[in-house]
């Protein structure tokens, strides 16, 4: 081959780019590689909601318990009923069900000797979704079973992160109303925010007030690489980038949520607004939005709280200082007052010239 001849190599199948983005994972488990290299084929195409598949493979049932220990996301388990024994794909439901309490994973039991395991008890018995014969379980019936298991997968996982970020709010809710500042509140706020979408993300909290008949905005609260904005004026913020989504979120006063960034909105009773700026590493699901939205609507009344009581704290501290103040002028006014010091001038004056009366 001479020097400047140039090679054109053409990617094949199996050469395609790592696919990015969230991927459903199946695991398949089972002891003969065969089934494993034709489920990959079956489904190597196949899509949901834009996700594709993380196919995850186990050779045994010992295999299978180490890798649902160590993924418990797996979303649909494709379990093969004789193993090491003619019962260990069902000790590895019992195991998944009762050891992990993993009852979201929806689990499609296959089996080439459905003799072993009849399909009417095996359903009864055990907490499984679907049981197939491996004979019938061509492409396009797994494809089948497989979609249907990723469906109601998703809609219990709905389910469970709606019923735990309900948990959150309502605990978060006793513990937002014990602050007593504003920024220790701004910051809980954000706190709890990360706390209900299960991520680590970055936050501002601004607020906006009238004081003397002009607008002020004041950064409360910051996280991750907003921090360095706390306690400072928007105007004075430098990316010129926020500080206009800011502004603009007060304007349109409603929430926004864009594909890593969410812009939250609320108002106060009292009259102040607030606008909470996130950025996280994944876009918000409609549950994560649904729950932000009632966490949202019971902040209001948290931050109406904070402001009563900073203000009957200036209240008590200006009247405590008008009673000092007054207990003062009264005591100068009485007949019997003497400055300090005086009583003791005197005396001197008697020692020096007591006959006198002078120096």
């Amino acid at each position: 081959m001479a020097e400047d001849d140039i090679v054109q190599l053409i990617e094949g199948p199996g050469d395609k780019p790592a696919e990015q983005g969230p991927r459903w994972k199946v695991a398949v488990i089972d002891d003969e590689p065969a089934v494993h290299d034709g489920t990959r084929f079956a489904l190597s195409d196949y899509r949901l909601n834009g996700q594709g598949l993380e196919i995850l493979s186990a050779y045994s049932a010992a295999e299978g318990r180490e890798l649902m220990r160590r993924h418990p996301d797996v979303a649909v388990v494709v379990l093969d009923v004789i193993m090491e024994t003619d019962t260990a794909g069902l000790g590895l439901v019992e195991f998944i069900r009762k050891d992990l309490k993993n009852e979201t994973v929806r689990i499609i039991l296959r089996t080439g000797q459905p003799g072993q395991a009849p399909e009417r008890r095996v359903i009864v018995d055990y907490d499984i979704n679907d049981y197939k014969a491996k004979t019938e379980l061509t492409a396009d019936k797994l494809f089948t079973s497989l979609t249907a298991a990723l469906r109601s997968y998703q809609q219990l996982q709905r389910m469970v992160e709606t019923r735990r970020g309900l948990e959150i709010i309502i605990e978060a809710a006793s513990t937002l109303f014990d602050f007593k500042s504003m920024q220790r509140l701004a910051e809980g706020v954000l706190t709890q925010i990360g706390s209900l979408l299960n991520v680590e993300c970055a936050g501002i909290l601004v607020l906006r007030e009238a004081q003397d008949a002009r607008e002020t905005f004041s950064v409360l609260a910051g996280s991750g690489c907003y921090s360095r904005f706390i306690g400072s004026d928007v105007s004075q913020i430098l990316d010129s980038d926020l500080r206009q989504l800011v502004t603009e979120a007060f304007a349109r006063r409603h929430h926004e949520f864009s594909a890593r960034r969410s812009v939250l909105y609320l108002t106060t009773m009292s009259g102040r607004e607030v606008v909470v700026v996130l950025e996280a590493p994944r876009q918000l699901s409609s549950t994560d939005r649904t729950l932000v939205e009632i966490f949202c609507s019971r902040l209001s009344i948290a931050f109406d709280n904070v402001i009563l009581y900073e203000q009957l704290q200036r209240a008590n501290t200006a009247r405590g200082a008008r009673c000092c103040a007054h207990a003062r002028t009264d005591e100068r006014q009485s007949p019997t007052y003497r400055p300090v010091g005086a009583a003791a001038t005197g005396e001197r004056i008697q020692e020096r010239d007591p006959q006198h009366g002078r120096a």
